[in-house]
């Protein structure tokens, strides 16, 4: 396995995972060598918070790996192999992802927990995380108001309260459910910066006033769960104050049963930010791990997209 120095908390994960999945750990030391130590630091940072979150999931740390194993062998490589054989993604409705996946709660639990702790271990997943934290964040003027639409586990969240300068901080989504796991995580987590978790359709949200606009706004891993995509940035670009600025993280030739809409690349990312009228201000490709962005985009393999963009005026 790769060094990880002195980041205890990377360390005990990579080390549980690579001892109950030794073939594995060839994957994992890829991953962490094409990491830059302000990359890594994010890494042990989320490790450790993934490890507060672990004992409140039956089963703890050992379910969290075997659910991550689930998600790389049972739901992602079948996507993989169709993706291969026909350039497409399987599904490309809405209705269908959610009878597969979203109502099946069972394979949900699995999935989700799976992809806590994909943040870690996939490179592309691990630098887009660093890109919020690291980028994003800092960005914000101080005494920003920040929200996220889909917050999922919380994380980015957490990273948005502790950074210590917004005055506000907000997420939202069309789950009680997910709405009440965030909730529960940030607990857990102990956060205890006020953060607003409010059960909102971005598309049915009535039009803000003034004072209710926000200085950032985040979609990480939403969209490419959208049979509309433009139509959603349009809707959140509203919420931005003249200036603000809109974070997109989707992930371009990524097989999932829930991915209906494919990115098919950095440059298709930034270009549907432009038709929903936003202005890029800067564009990174995040290629998977143990290979080159070269190679990413020449055998269409996964790449994490991050655009930011800017709401003009």
């Amino acid at each position: 396995m790769t060094e990880t120095g002195s980041r205890v908390a990377l360390r005990t994960i990579t080390e549980t995972v690579g001892t109950a999945w030794p073939e594995h750990q060839g994957f994992i030391a890829k991953s962490l060598a094409g990491r830059s130590d302000a990359v890594l630091d994010v890494s042990e940072r989320l490790s450790d918070a993934i490890l507060k979150l672990a004992p409140d999931i039956e089963g703890g740390l050992p379910a969290l790996v075997a659910d991550y194993r689930f998600l790389c062998e049972e739901i992602v490589l079948p996507e993989e192999m169709h993706f291969r054989r026909y350039d497409s993604y399987r599904l490309s409705r809405f209705e269908d992802a959610n009878r597969e996946c979203y109502a099946n709660a069972p394979f949900m639990n699995r999935y989700m927990n799976g992809l806590l702790l994909s943040d870690v271990l996939w490179s592309n997943h691990a630098h887009a995380f660093a890109y919020f934290v690291d980028h994003y964040l800092p960005r914000l003027p101080a005494g920003g108001r920040h929200l996220e639409i889909g917050p999922g586990h919380g994380l980015l969240l957490y990273f948005a309260a502790a950074s210590g300068h917004l005055s506000r901080i907000a997420a939202w989504d069309v789950s009680p459910t997910s709405i009440a796991k965030t909730r529960h995580a940030l607990d857990l987590l102990g956060v205890t910066a006020p953060v607003e978790l409010t059960l909102q359709d971005l598309f049915a949200a009535a039009a803000p006033g003034e004072d209710a606009l926000f200085d950032g706004i985040v979609m990480s891993e939403i969209l490419e769960h959208l049979e509309q995509p433009v139509a959603a940035l349009q809707s959140a670009a509203r919420w931005l104050a003249p200036g603000g600025l809109l974070w997109i993280n989707v992930p371009a030739n990524s097989p999932a049963p829930d991915h209906i809409f494919l990115f098919e690349g950095l440059d298709h990312a930034q270009a549907i930010a432009r038709e929903a009228g936003l202005e890029v201000i800067d564009a990174v490709a995040f290629p998977m791990s143990g290979t080159t962005l070269a190679r990413a985009e020449k055998h269409k393999l996964s790449i994490s997209c991050s655009v930011l963009a800017r709401r003009p005026g």
